[in-house]
């Protein structure tokens, strides 16, 4: 199954933002990814666009994407397509399946979201 895998990635201007003091939502969503708050904030980071699809990874089942998204060992890259900046697989980012559900990465395991993801994604 090939798995889509979206991350929250900052520009090199709001970086400078934040570096600055200045409050930006895309990195306070980014950061307060975890628990309780982890599918309510990864509902908000997609409705507000802010998440981009970075990579695909052909893989069984989600926990090999995770760690498929880790550790980019030589043996699975050919399981990999890069599509943009990317870092390794970590909480707040969201797996989408080939049916369009999506599974943000919590703390431990993933949780569910509501709802399937656009196709735009």
């Amino acid at each position: 199954m090939k798995y889509k895998v979206l991350q929250i990635q900052l520009t090199d201007a709001e970086v400078d933002m934040v570096n600055e003091g200045v409050q930006v939502r895309k990195h306070v969503l980014k950061t307060h990814m975890f628990g309780k708050k982890v599918v309510p904030n990864a509902s908000k980071a997609l409705e507000l666009g802010y998440y981009d699809h970075v990579m695909t990874v052909d893989a069984n089942r989600l926990e090999d994407v995770y760690a498929i998204g880790n550790f980019m060992h030589e043996r699975d890259l050919d399981k990999v397509q890069v599509h943009g900046t990317f870092s390794s697989v970590s909480v707040g980012d969201v797996v989408v399946d080939e049916n369009g559900w999506g599974f943000v990465v919590d703390m431990f395991g993933y949780e569910m979201l509501p709802e399937k993801i656009e196709k735009g994604v």
